[in-house]
């Protein structure tokens, strides 16, 4: 009996030590960061925050991404976002939010790690935009214009090219460019005609379109 009792203390204490269940959890992406202004530096609420990424399936990589997490940033600019592993060749993080240049970094799955958070903190860019208005009040045929664009923002479909225009003959036209805000933007602007060449420049004002009127 004595002998019966000690080897149902035995499995007793076994079955209290090793745990009813060996199985794990799916293993996570966490990936967080903080965004600020490029104007300030202070953090900006409310952008929003996606990662896409390229999903390995049957031996090879899609050409598309797919949405794997989203959010938006808090009052203190910061982000957080988790979700299960896939076999993945690369990420595509997305910085979003209204009058700011949206902001894209694409990373290999090589450099995120599913033992550590992955940082990406970054900055992006408030918009401003300048709209210049451009007449020739007393028109000739022959008249020659010539605007050139030096330190505008480039790259994005509302961007200038910094490069030169030429207007000829009666001119009565307005255009608008978006450009980073908190900056001076040059520009020369020439009455080929008279040989009349002026430089000049203005100060981008975050969030607001800057108007420069050129009467000739």
């Amino acid at each position: 009996m004595r002998k019966i009792n000690f080897v149902f203390i035995l499995f007793i204490l076994f079955t209290s030590i090793v745990p009813t269940s060996c199985k794990k959890g799916p293993i996570q992406y966490k990936f967080d960061g903080i965004v600020n202004s490029s104007l300030d530096n202070d953090p900006v609420s409310g952008v929003a925050v996606t990662i896409s990424q390229k999903i390995i399936q049957n031996g090879t990589t899609g050409e598309s991404y797919s949405l794997a997490g989203s959010t938006t940033t808090d009052a203190a600019g910061a982000f957080a976002i988790s979700f299960d592993r896939e076999m993945v060749t690369e990420f595509l993080i997305e910085f979003e939010k209204e009058n700011y240049f949206p902001l894209e970094i694409i990373e290999s799955s090589s450099n995120i790690s599913t033992e550590n958070v992955n940082t990406f903190s970054d900055i992006i860019d408030p918009k401003s935009w300048v709209t210049f208005n451009i007449k020739n009040f007393l028109p000739h045929p022959d008249d020659h214009f010539r605007l050139v664009t030096h330190t505008f923002r480039e790259g994005c479909a509302e961007c200038a090219v910094n490069t030169t225009a030429n207007f000829y003959g009666s001119v009565d036209t307005s255009f608008t460019y978006a450009t980073t805000a908190g900056e001076y933007v040059r520009f020369t602007y020439i009455d080929v005609t008279y040989a009349d060449s002026n430089l000049d420049s203005v100060y981008t004002v975050p969030f607001e379109d800057n108007t420069v009127t050129i009467n000739y």
